[in-house]
């Protein structure tokens, strides 16, 4: 037992001086321009020699991208599933189809499959039709939906043998007939289903908001409204929003304004992938503390950032209350501009790419609602 303990203890000092170098490698990353060249040079040798994906990735994307095609070799060999996605996102890797081969044979998760289609915008064809025949493999419905929906009528693609196999899967799963003149609507219908709104808020909340007074906006898109409404009223998912807004302008309130909904969180440890200075906003940055506290946050049901109509009006609505809430409660004048509404990407880069997506009426909103 004594020997346990002693090795146990030796681990333990071990690991805390990896995150304790790991930490301090994020840092002279993030401060990269007090650096000189021989020192950058330096860092890059220790973290090419370090086998850590995280640190591979961030040393690309805060420092260099002209060795773009060197360091990916080096990720992949590392194995690190998480940060292979988070490079192919992020930069147009020109060996991506290899990648994609290696991905198809490491993984059998369908939801990781679904996110590499959905999150790299640059693969080519035979990539996706790769991507959605493994997910057919695996038998998950779900994500087999959304692949299939995204591919048909968000990127708009069509593929004869592809769409044989939507019809058997919508004939014998769904028990609904489709045809060229009707498959896009069935399949509209059947991935934005109605559900019944949950009475209340969610249990998935911080009470009050730690001293802070809220100065932020932060913008989200969730595929579906019902998955948004599930997942923010399910006490094990960890995650929540203030407000969600349906594709026909609907809006469910999630989280009272007194308190913080989890779904702008950032980290203070300098190895989470929410690490607060990873933030592109400096509201965010250079502000000590989880993001969450000082945020609104508002969902849009939406693949790609593009809103109804109603939905536009229905978030004007929303921010408008956010705005009076602010006045009334703190007696603060709430700055209507594009650093005071802001993007989930905006907040959490590395991890949030696509949210609230490229089709996101940002200045449309600030329009109207300066108006």
């Amino acid at each position: 037992m004594i020997y346990t303990i002693a090795y146990s203890t030796i681990s333990i000092v071990i690991l805390l001086n990896f995150f304790e170098m790991g930490g301090e490698m994020i840092d002279k990353i993030l401060n990269y321009k007090n650096l000189t060249k021989i020192e950058i040079a330096n860092l890059k040798k220790k973290i090419m020699q370090s086998n850590d994906a995280q640190l591979m990735f961030l040393y690309l994307y805060f420092i260099d991208h002209e060795h773009l095609e060197d360091i990916s070799i080096k990720m992949l060999k590392t194995g690190n599933l998480r940060y292979i996605h988070f490079l192919l996102r992020s930069f147009k890797v020109t060996n991506y189809a290899s990648i994609i081969e290696y991905i198809l044979i490491n993984t059998n998760d369908a939801k990781y499959l679904y996110n590499i289609l959905y999150d790299v915008d640059y693969l080519d064809n035979n990539c996706r039709l790769q991507i959605i025949n493994k997910i057919i493999t695996l038998n998950d419905n779900k994500y087999l939906l959304k692949a299939i929906y995204y591919y048909f009528v968000i990127l708009n693609l069509y593929d004869e043998k592809l769409f044989d196999k939507l019809q058997t899967l919508c004939q014998n799963v769904f028990t609904v007939t489709l045809n060229k003149d009707n498959y896009k609507s069935i399949l509209d219908n059947l991935v934005h289903q109605k559900i019944v709104d949950p009475k209340g808020f969610s249990p998935n909340y911080y009470e009050g908001r730690n001293g802070h007074i809220p100065h932020l906006i932060v913008c989200h898109i969730n595929n579906t409204y019902a998955s948004a409404i599930d997942h923010f009223y399910d006490e094990k998912s960890q995650v929540s929003s203030h407000y969600v807004i349906r594709q026909d302008g609907h809006i469910k309130q999630v989280v009272s304004l007194d308190n913080s909904a989890w779904a702008n969180g950032t980290s203070l440890n300098e190895n989470s992938d929410v690490y607060y200075k990873f933030s592109s906003s400096p509201l965010i940055s250079d502000v000590k503390d989880n993001a969450n506290y000082f945020t609104f946050s508002i969902e849009h049901e939406s693949f790609d950032g593009y809103l109804t109509n109603e939905q536009i009006n229905s978030s004007i609505k929303v921010m408008k209350e956010i705005i009076q809430y602010l006045k009334d409660k703190y007696n603060y004048d709430f700055p209507i501009d594009r650093e005071h509404i802001i993007g989930h990407n905006e907040i959490n880069p590395l991890v949030r790419t696509k949210c609230p997506g490229s089709k996101f009426p940002f200045d449309e909103i600030i329009r109207q609602l300066k108006s």
